[in-house]
């Protein structure tokens, strides 16, 4: 086996493999919508059976392809063309396309710290160097070295609305970052598959901003399809040919039942402003009791997930905290700076379980 292969920790099971063995535990610890699939987006895979079952065209049905253009075209203010569109098996899938593509041995990706873990994962798995670097200071003002980190790598990635912390990027924020990606010929990728959860704020995108650049999307959270597998990149049609060879060697095409679904999700999207709504309401009470709490944190402005600093050890905090019935994400996977800090996702709980969850914290 390959030593980078052998050395990945998958430390973050211990933590789903605790809970569940224990009955009548709140699963914060889910990085996924508590919602089920809509109906209608159901039942257009149900129709899509109707047509015949074989392998989808490498880059995706067309359908899908002009639907993604349409929504990224109106999210950048630009016009996206089909052509710029590739359909991928998630956003994992999509991910690791651009860095196979793109990273050799001796390249370098740079992430935020916090970041969501699997862009680590990734990068071993390719074989291609890393490094984290907190991005913003308080002032959200692109930090001296994050500037240095950014200028020395090949690669940069940007997640707006962000994992674990739910940070959102002003357009001021999603500019300055593709300037100093462009001046420094540094390749940006914006992952951008929250993007349609923000919470009195609106959604930039830093590839609006820059030429080079890869825009990373997915149905899985913003229409609770996350077991469909259906994601995307938006990128010049001379890169997407370049990645549609990684994607061959790995999946070959991205599955036709769930494009269909996919198709529908995005043509009839009402589904996604209730639950909007829904996860905007998590949020607040989440912040309240954070606050009740007395725990250090910044109220998230999108995704799904909080990101307090709970003053003690993540890892013991996490475990510990299992016992007494509540399961977390301990911070320090997701970065150096992070480890007394924890992952909460709202999105995968009611309000009626984060009331429960916090009144077992206020007596931890």
């Amino acid at each position: 086996m390959r030593k980078r292969i052998e050395d990945i920790d998958l430390s973050i099971r211990k933590i789903s493999e605790k809970a569940s063995q224990k009955e009548d535990v709140v699963r914060f610890d889910i990085g996924q919508p508590s919602f089920d699939t809509p109906k209608h987006v159901k039942e257009a895979a149900r129709k899509g059976l109707e047509n015949k079952q074989g392998y989808s065209p490498m880059l995706g049905l067309e359908g899908l392809r002009e639907e993604v253009a349409a929504e990224e075209s109106e999210k950048k203010g630009l016009s996206v063309s089909s052509e710029e569109v590739m359909i991928t098996t998630g956003g994992m899938g999509a991910l690791f396309a651009v860095f196979a593509a793109r990273l050799g041995e001796e390249d370098k990706a740079v992430f935020n710290d916090p970041c969501w873990g699997p862009y680590k994962m990734i990068s071993e798995v390719n074989g291609n160097e890393w490094s984290q670097v907190n991005y913003w200071n308080s002032d959200r003002e692109l930090r001296s070295e994050a500037r240095q980190e950014i200028a020395e790598a090949n690669l940069v990635v940007v997640n707006t609305p962000g994992n674990p912390t739910g940070y959102v990027l002003t357009e001021d924020q999603a500019r300055e970052i593709a300037e100093v990606a462009e001046d420094n010929e540094t390749f940006l990728i914006s992952d951008e598959v929250y993007h349609r959860l923000v919470y009195g704020k609106e959604h930039y995108s830093p590839a609006s901003f820059v030429e080079d650049a890869a825009i990373i999307g997915s149905v899985s959270k913003n229409h609770a399809m996350t077991g469909w597998r259906v994601g995307w990149i938006v990128d010049r049609p001379e890169n997407i040919e370049e990645y549609a060879k990684v994607s061959r060697a790995s999946t070959a095409c991205p599955p036709r039942i769930s494009q269909y679904a996919a198709i529908e999700a995005l043509q009839d999207d009402s589904h996604v402003e209730e639950m909007r709504e829904a996860y905007h309401e998590r949020r607040d009470l989440l912040v309240e009791r954070m606050e009740d709490i007395g725990w250090d944190f910044v109220a998230p402005e999108g995704a799904i997930y909080a990101f307090p600093d709970v003053g003690k050890d993540s890892w013991d905090f996490c475990m510990n905290m299992i016992d007494e019935g509540v399961a977390m994400v301990p911070g320090e996977p997701m970065g150096p700076e992070s480890d007394t800090s924890v992952r909460i996702c709202f999105g995968s709980t009611t309000k009626e379980e984060i009331e429960k969850a916090f009144d077992l914290l206020d007596k931890a």
